[in-house]
């Protein structure tokens, strides 16, 4: 299945990782997943939120760059060695 996918742009700088994730968390969007790529300068963090035009909106607000796209998903039983 597709799933929406948001891509921020940010500082390699100490704090902006929280910055984000206390702005989605003050507008009551729930991170479902996270990953990080960084460099010395910059990094993409790439987020599966539960409202993604709600998640976009606020880092726009928050002066963050951010792009969307829809991925693959693959759905897995959350039990032990599956």
């Amino acid at each position: 299945m597709k799933i929406p996918q948001i891509s921020v742009f940010m500082e390699n700088r100490s704090g902006r990782l929280a910055r984000i994730t206390t702005a989605l968390g003050n507008a009551g969007v729930n991170i479902r997943a996270m990953s990080l790529a960084d460099t010395s300068d910059f990094g993409i963090l790439r987020l599966i939120v539960s409202d993604m035009e709600k998640a976009a909106s606020v880092l726009k607000e928050h002066g963050f760059l951010v792009r969307t796209a829809e991925v693959v998903a693959v759905a897995i039983p959350d039990v032990p060695g599956a």
